[in-house]
């Protein structure tokens, strides 16, 4: 017996059925070559801000209208304690 499904699809791009919240179309950083330090971080800099942050790395991104960024991301995440990043910078601990 031989059967034969067959779909079919009907794409309308006037139908819409709601609004995509742009915070979907996010980004994240990671902490590999010069993308954190040396990149977004770079105390001592002379753009950056009293904090550590390069502002003309903030004003590009800002420039490209990303949403949200989350640090960290991808693979890193899964290896990042939150509370290693809260108190003093001086006694955070160090990790590789």
């Amino acid at each position: 017996m031989t059967m034969s499904n067959k779909a079919k699809m009907v794409v309308d791009k006037d139908f819409k059925i709601g609004e995509v919240d742009k915070r979907i179309y996010g980004s994240f950083i990671e902490h590999l070559g010069r993308a954190v330090y040396g990149g977004i971080y770079e105390p001592g800099h002379e753009s950056a801000d009293e904090q550590g942050f390069r502002s003309d790395v903030m004003e590009l991104v800002r420039g490209i209208d990303v949403p949200i960024v989350r640090y960290p991301g991808g693979n890193f995440v899964s290896g990042y304690n939150w509370e290693d990043g809260v108190g003093p910078v001086e006694s955070r601990p160090r990790r590789l």
